[in-house]
């Protein structure tokens, strides 16, 4: 009789920082209703799926799976589907996001490296759509848009 099989393989698991950030904190209103989604503390989450911990009230849970009116643009465009399973945000992407507690599990519209791939993040929390603004708003990318750290 044979033993048991035991099989290990190895996977890759994309580094965005050693540090993660601890303390939650709120998202910074850019314009009124706007919110510039900051990238200070997010990590990956396997797949497409990256997450980052906000102060904020008024996520899904299991209770009230559709409870958060939060709403998310890439540059203006808004992502969607909102309240995605988590596993559908990290297996297939392309937008997909939950605001699920107080944390945010988003993938972008291309699958990329948000912190990488040069495009600005803002939400909605209120179920608005984006609103009109002239305020412009930068962020500091890595000087290689599309290359993702491994």
């Amino acid at each position: 009789m044979a033993g048991p099989l035991i099989l290990f393989s190895s996977c890759k698991k994309e580094a965005l920082s050693s540090t993660i950030k601890t303390e939650k904190t709120p998202p910074v209103e850019i314009s009124p209703g706007l919110y510039l989604i900051d990238f200070d503390g997010v990590r990956a989450d396997g797949g497409f799926c990256y997450k980052i911990g906000y102060d904020l009230d008024g996520g899904d849970s299991n209770a009230e799976p559709t409870k958060s009116k939060m709403r998310i643009f890439e540059n203006g465009i808004e992502l969607f589907p909102p309240h995605s399973v988590h596993d559908d945000i990290r297996n297939y992407g392309g937008g997909r996001f939950s605001h699920w507690g107080s944390t945010l599990y988003f993938s972008t519209s291309d699958n990329t490296n948000p912190i990488t791939n040069g495009k600005q993040y803002t939400c909605t929390l209120d179920g608005m759509a984006y609103p009109k603004t002239d305020t412009v708003v930068t962020h500091a990318v890595n000087p290689q848009p599309g290359k993702v750290d491994q």
